[in-house]
């Protein structure tokens, strides 16, 4: 594709005054100034017995930015609403819990853009698998709005990642938002775009149990609610299970079964050429399990059963409306590609429980600085989690942080 015309910059970072454009977990590696960057970058190039003269200015650009923790502002895309447009961009970086995607707008597609008030409108730093940056925004046939967006594991390799879906739309004001106050929970997909969802997570901080494990890779990992831990099997044999134990007897509606790659080593299908990073598998492989529920231990049933399946699903979701009785859940049968130990980050389960809405918790909310909040929330019986809101306005809480314990949190995309 060629240009039609002049290039022109539209947006830039901004990190020292849009606060969900600085880097790091939760937004805690601060911007370097000038100075403090070029500092930085003739020390990296003394160490390595070089002078800044000799360093074309493109690439010192581009080194200096290695050690001032920049954001990197990419991923744009552009949507016309109502004679607006709104670019969009991600930022700060996909190895981030709070990868997240900005939005400017303008009465034209190659501005003048003001950052809107709603930002980052697509924001999920919390909950199993966290980040929502490098999106878009379209339309579905029947006119509902949806974005999705890309979520961090950035174990294996920093571009380590899996793709998410919201609901979406403008509001009255032409605000641009994304519901993810439950944004890896399964949900509707027609209606209400701020419906919460139907069923609520079981199985976080359950116990659980399995045949085997490797050394770190504990059963429990399996329900501590981080996609970036993960029971392993000792042994690669469809003799190994897996066993969640609930607690007690729940309706349960929907299971995700999340496998988690570890270190996989395999050899090349086919030859390497010079410069070539890494091969994209074409071969048809599988993934199969069985997926059994019991209510005392002693009496299984079958939910659902993919050990002849022909997919590869690594996030497979079983569904059942009508739900079923369950205190155990159990995978068994299990086989992954390249014939390695099966991993799951999550046996993730969801359903009704059988106590009372708990009430709002008592918080505080406090401005820490500029770009920062602190948010203290008293604990409270019989809770499962709390999802600190926060938005531009009172009526428009449209962003979301899902904790699973009580405390202080800090904010930092203000």
């Amino acid at each position: 594709m060629l240009p039609k015309g002049e290039r022109k910059v539209l947006i830039e970072g901004h990190p020292f005054e849009i606060g969900f454009e600085r880097s790091g977990e939760d937004h805690s590696l601060q911007p370097l100034g000038q100075e403090e960057a070029d500092a930085e970058m003739r020390a990296f190039l003394a160490a390595r017995g070089m002078r800044e003269d000799q360093i074309p200015d493109d690439r010192k650009a581009m080194i200096r930015g290695m050690f001032s923790n920049a954001p990197f502002i990419e991923g744009s895309w552009m949507t016309k609403h109502e004679g607006r447009y709104y670019l969009q961009y991600a930022c700060p970086g996909t190895e981030y819990n709070i990868y997240a995607d900005g939005v400017y707008v303008s009465d034209g597609p190659l501005g003048p853009f003001t950052l809107a008030k709603n930002n980052p409108y697509s924001y999920h730093p919390g909950g199993f698998l966290p980040g929502a940056g490098h999106g878009s925004t379209m339309q579905d046939r029947q006119g509902q709005w949806w974005h999705t967006s890309t979520m961090r594991i950035s174990v294996n390799h920093n571009f380590e990642r899996r793709v998410g879906l919201w609901p979406a739309g403008f509001d009255t004001d032409g605000e641009l938002f994304c519901n993810q106050r439950y944004g890896d929970w399964p949900m509707a997909t027609d209606g209400d775009p701020w419906r919460d969802p139907a069923w609520m997570l079981l199985s976080v901080g359950k116990a659980a149990f399995a045949s085997s494990c490797a050394e770190g890779h504990e059963p429990v990992r399996a329900t501590e609610e981080d996609a970036r831990t993960w029971w392993r099997a000792a042994t690669n044999s469809r003799t190994e299970w897996l066993q969640v134990d609930l607690g007690a007897v729940y309706d349960v509606h929907a299971i995700q079964v999340n496998f988690a790659d570890d270190g996989i080593s395999v050899p090349c299908p086919v030859p390497m050429t010079e410069g070539q990073a890494r091969h994209i598998e074409e071969r048809d492989l599988q993934t199969q399990w069985r997926l059994e529920g019991s209510v005392d231990g002693a009496s299984w049933f079958v939910i659902e059963d993919k050990s002849y399946a022909r997919t590869d699903l690594s996030h497979d979701l079983v569904l059942r409306e009508d739900g079923f009785k369950a205190r155990l859940i159990r995978l068994t049968n299990i086989a992954v590609p390249y014939a390695q130990s099966p991993c799951l980050s999550g046996l993730r389960i969801f359903g009704r429980g059988h106590g009372a809405k708990p009430d709002t918790p008592s918080f505080t909310a406090a401005r820490t600085g500029a770009l920062d909040m602190a948010v203290a929330i008293r604990k409270q019986e019989n809770t499962l989690g709390y999802n600190i809101l926060f938005g531009s306005a009172p009526d428009k809480l449209y962003h979301s942080y899902m904790v699973f314990s009580a405390g202080e949190k800090r904010i930092g995309a203000l």
